[in-house]
C-alpha cells in the first residue's frame, strides 16, 4: 500500500467482547501498522470518552452493545469528525438496523465471525479514500493560499 499520507490514521475498535477487540487489533497491527494506529476498547462509555478527546479516522464498532450501542457511537463520532469512516460488525442484526446504520453514515459492515481478508481489504480501501480526501483538501488549501 502506498503510504501517501503524512500521518497514520487513528482506528478505534469497539466491541463489548474483549476477545473480538484483541483479535481485530492484532490483525490490524500485524498487517497495517505502517498506516494505522490501532486503539481497542471493550467499554462503550470509555470509547465515547476516547472519541471526545481524539481524532478518529476509522471506527469499527459492534452495532449491538449494552450502554451505548453502535448507532449512538456512530452519531457521536460523526458529530466530532464528519470524515470518520464507520464500519459495523455484527453477529445478529436485522436488515432494518443495518439500513439505519447506512442512513446515519456507516461506510460498511462485516458479519461475525469477521473474515480477516474482508477486514483488511475494507481498511485498505478506506485508507486510500482518506488519502485521496487529504490530498484534495491540501490541494484546495494551496490553491486558496496562492490567490
Amino acid at each position: 500500500m502506498n503510504n501517501a499520507m503524512a500521518r497514520k490514521l487513528n482506528l478505534l475498535i469497539v466491541d463489548d467482547d474483549p476477545s473480538i477487540v484483541r483479535l481485530l487489533t492484532q490483525i490490524v497491527q500485524r498487517n497495517l501498522s505502517d498506516t494505522m494506529a490501532v486503539h481497542g476498547l471493550s467499554d462503550s462509555n470509555e470509547a465515547l470518552r476516547w472519541l471526545d478527546q481524539h481524532c478518529c479516522d476509522i471506527l469499527i464498532s459492534d452495532i449491538n452493545m449494552p450502554d451505548t450501542d453502535g448507532l449512538e457511537m456512530l452519531r457521536f463520532a460523526k458529530a466530532r469528525n464528519a470524515w470518520t469512516q464507520v464500519i459495523f460488525i455484527t453477529g445478529h442484526s436485522t436488515w432494518d438496523r443495518i439500513a439505519e446504520a447506512v442512513e446515519y453514515g456507516a461506510s460498511d459492515y462485516l458479519l461475525k465471525p469477521v473474515d480477516q481478508n474482508d477486514l483488511l481489504t475494507l481498511l485498505k480501501q478506506l485508507y486510500v479514500r482518506c488519502a485521496r480526501w487529504q490530498h484534495a483538501v491540501l490541494g484546495t488549501l494551496q490553491t486558496a493560499t496562492a490567490r
